[in-house]
């Protein structure tokens, strides 16, 4: 068995280890982090030394950090979360391919071999380098679509022209803030003016009861009041100092629509607009 073959099953089996580890990670995120940053050193040395690597010293020593880079750079601003969200098969997959990368070009620069086959396996790398930079989007979007799938939530879009979307959040969880939801950023096109839509479960309250506590109540400003009215059937409208919110059903959803720049009429006008939607199309819009 060649020095690369031996770095292929390192490097997986590490990739895999990884995703050992942040499933069964440590409650205290500190200590997880750590536990995952610092294995791959520890478990390339005894692997290495198992699998009798060529070099493997200095391959444990150099892959990690080749690891990290493809992390930081290739798949930048996506989080290990992001990536296990994909599900465990294709993460594990995903985190399999990193380590193979790792230890694979760690062996090709550590390694004495032909250089026609060492300049091959380091423009290989560079390419699948490059294609997993161009494709983190289509990463974060599936990741983003599977946690929406999954979520329980309502889906909904507003069906308009005269807006665009421009970011979704997502609070699945987020108690401090309130229930789990969907938060969806608008812009309108006349004049740019930005609205939020907020989308619950239909069960989490009536909308009656979300105006006079607001749900979910995003500023955190106890010290802003306002006034609630019931202007049609399960529609309620807040009127605060700085903006307006409107409350309503919508098939199995509770719906909040706010603004601090967008008439109470426009807002209301909003509601017949929304409509269901795909899990895909959401995640396309992308996070803020």
């Amino acid at each position: 068995m060649n020095a690369l073959c031996r770095a292929v099953i390192v490097g997986s089996v590490i990739g895999l280890m990884e995703v050992f580890l942040y499933l069964n990670r440590s409650e205290d995120d500190f200590t997880g982090t750590n536990v995952m940053l610092l294995a791959p050193f520890g478990a390339g040395l005894l692997l290495g030394w198992l699998i009798r690597l060529p070099r493997w010293w200095l391959v444990a020593a150099l892959a990690p950090f080749v690891n990290i880079a493809i992390i930081v750079l290739a798949l930048r601003d996506l989080t290990l979360p992001d990536i296990m969200d994909l599900g465990v098969l294709r993460g594990s997959l995903l985190f399999a391919t990193i380590g193979v990368g790792g230890h694979v070009s760690a062996t090709a620069i550590m390694v004495q071999m032909d250089r026609t086959l060492r300049f091959s396996v380091i423009g290989a790398l560079i390419i699948g380098f490059v294609g997993m930079f161009w494709n983190r989007d289509a990463i974060s979007e599936a990741a983003g679509e599977r946690r929406l799938t999954q979520s329980g939530l309502p889906l909904i879009d507003l069906g308009s022209q005269q807006y665009r979307s421009i970011y979704l959040t997502e609070w699945f969880g987020e108690w401090e803030m309130g229930p789990p939801s969907i938060e969806l950023g608008y812009a309108r096109l006349r004049d740019q003016a930005e609205i939020e839509l907020y989308v619950m479960p239909r069960t989490v309250a009536s909308p009656q009861a979300a105006c006079t506590e607001p749900v979910p109540d995003v500023t955190h400003r106890p010290d802003i009041t306002g006034v609630c009215r019931q202007v049609s059937t399960d529609v309620w409208v807040r009127t605060e100092s700085s903006s307006t919110r409107v409350f309503a059903r919508h098939g199995g959803a509770l719906v909040q629509v706010a603004s601090d720049t967008v008439s109470e009429a426009d807002l209301l006008s909003i509601l017949p607009m929304l409509r269901p939607a795909t899990a895909r199309e959401l995640a396309a819009i992308g996070g803020i």
